[in-house]
């Protein structure tokens, strides 16, 4: 008999109800999805020896905002091999040239079509899966 292959595992940070409302309906499917409200709640519950095989981040988050989270990440031995996704409102150009040269792997703009997000998610984990 085979076992039903685990779901890989998505934190999505971001403080607008609606935005994890869409996200974990689109992607639960697919994905077992946490949900927390910033990035310090995301850090906390990493901390907690929880592990996720990628990041959605809000740019804009009360307490610790996406780009903050971004440069803890990329500066942790533990964390750093995590892709991180940053989600905004931002269409300035230059905030995304920022967030990519600090190390997200991909920059998605609000508002957006979940099903591109989920199509971006699956390129992500199959070109890190290549590398390990």
């Amino acid at each position: 008999m085979f076992r039903k292959a685990e779901k890989r595992h998505i934190l999505v940070m971001d403080d607008a109800p609606g935005i994890q409302r869409i996200l974990t309906v689109h992607l639960q499917k697919d994905f077992e999805i946490v949900v927390k409200n910033d990035g310090m709640e995301g850090m906390e519950w990493l901390d907690a020896g929880h592990s996720v095989d990628l990041i959605l981040a809000d740019l804009d988050m009360p307490n610790l905002n996406g780009k903050e989270f971004l440069q803890i990440m990329r500066a942790s031995n533990f964390y750093k091999h995590i892709p991180v996704i940053i989600l905004s409102a931002e269409s300035e150009s230059g905030e995304r040239i920022d967030c990519l040269n600090k190390g997200a792997d991909d920059f998605i703009e609000k508002p957006f079509n979940p099903a591109e997000v989920l199509a971006k998610i699956q390129v992500i984990l199959r070109r890190y899966k290549g590398l390990e």
